[in-house]
């Protein structure tokens, strides 16, 4: 009989065995790591921010400039995100449902910097915010307030050049903000059909009407610059924002071309009248042909108590009350300008360092 004799493994062999599996599977899982890490890094990439900026007309073509290079890194960055391989696979695998919001940026300043605007579809209640220029002065928010002069001394010319900037301005809001006009002489009223003022025969008193027949009594109590509201502040005059939609805006300059201008001129009761609205604006722009009798302090305490919004003041073709306009802005981070004949502009600083200079453009 013959018996098999036990086969003798070779150790050294068998740890060679071992040792080259142990490579293969540690290689393996390192190039499944690389593929991994190069299919999903450019996924979780940012999206690119599209950023614009509000920049008013100018003879130097650097704001274009800047803009165009800013749009074609924004180009640059969409391309590299899009062309990831998740990124492919979303496209293909995603039906498109739901809409996206458009986003956009507003700001005053240089690219990145100054007030915010997000654009439409985020929030409610008018989004978060959008920009507005009048006669130059730019500024962005949600709620934009114009309380323009429109008492007797306003020169035809003068309102036609007014109505023209204020329709600028409007149309260029926005849907997704609000806006609201009041027109001022010595009492005050909105710029919506339906408000009338009714003087009674009497110069120095007379009501202004809501569309409902309210009536709110206005009166001099000191001459034509120096009006007050007959009853407590609550009780003024008040009236809801109205979204900056063309219909609305076509409305507001219908109404501005057929009221007849009123006496009196009151600063400091119109500006009263427009901090009280509920909720308050965001920004004030603020115009008059002339000055009348004001407490500034009664002004920036009232801003302070309602939600602080700038207020940009513009004289219209006038150095009148330069020193007041000047003081309302400043202290409520506001603008001053003065508008002159032809509806260019002046800086008041400008012309406050040196009147001189512009006494043959200025009354």
């Amino acid at each position: 009989m013959i018996i098999d004799e036990p086969t003798i493994s070779d150790p050294k062999k068998n740890s060679r065995k071992a040792t080259a599996i142990t490579v293969a599977v540690v290689v393996h899982l390192v190039l499944a790591l690389v593929f991994l890490l190069v299919a999903i890094i450019p996924a979780v990439r940012d999206e690119p921010e599209i950023v614009a900026q509000v920049v008013a007309p100018s003879q130097s073509s650097q704001p274009k400039m800047e803009k165009k290079a800013v749009m074609k890194q924004v180009e640059q960055a969409s391309s590299a995100a899009a062309a990831s391989p998740i990124a492919k696979m979303m496209r293909a695998n995603t039906a498109a449902k739901i809409a996206a919001p458009e986003v956009t940026r507003v700001s005053d300043g240089p690219i990145g910097l100054g007030e915010g605007d997000f654009g439409s579809g985020f929030g409610s209640g008018g989004g978060m915010g959008s920009g507005a220029s009048f006669f130059g002065s730019r500024s962005t928010g949600r709620r934009f307030l114009f309380v323009l002069d429109h008492s007797a001394s306003m020169r035809d010319s003068q309102v036609t050049l007014r109505d023209e900037e204020l329709e600028k301005a409007l149309k260029s809001l926005s849907p997704s903000v609000q806006y609201q006009v009041i027109l001022f002489a010595g009492g005050c009223l909105f710029a919506v059909d339906g408000w009338k003022y009714d003087s009674g025969g009497r110069g120095n008193r007379y009501n202004v009407i809501d569309p409902k027949g309210n009536k709110y009594p206005f009166f001099a109590k000191n001459g034509a610059f120096d009006w007050d509201f007959d009853g407590p502040d609550s009780k003024m005059p008040t009236e809801r924002w109205l979204p900056a939609t063309s219909s609305n805006v076509k409305k507001t300059m219908g109404f501005l071309k057929k009221i007849d201008k009123f006496y009196g001129t009151d600063w400091e009761l119109a500006l009263k009248m427009g901090h009280l609205m509920k909720p308050p604006p965001d920004v004030i722009y603020f115009m008059s042909d002339g000055n009348s009798k004001i407490d500034l302090d009664n002004i920036i305490r009232l801003n302070r108590a309602n939600g602080s919004p700038k207020v940009n003041t513009f004289a219209m073709q006038t150095s009148a009350g330069a020193e007041d306009f000047n003081s309302i802005a400043e202290g409520t981070r506001g603008d001053f300008v003065i508008v002159v004949k032809d509806g260019t502009t002046i800086k008041g600083r400008d012309y406050l360092r040196n009147p001189g200079q512009y006494k043959d453009k200025l009354r």
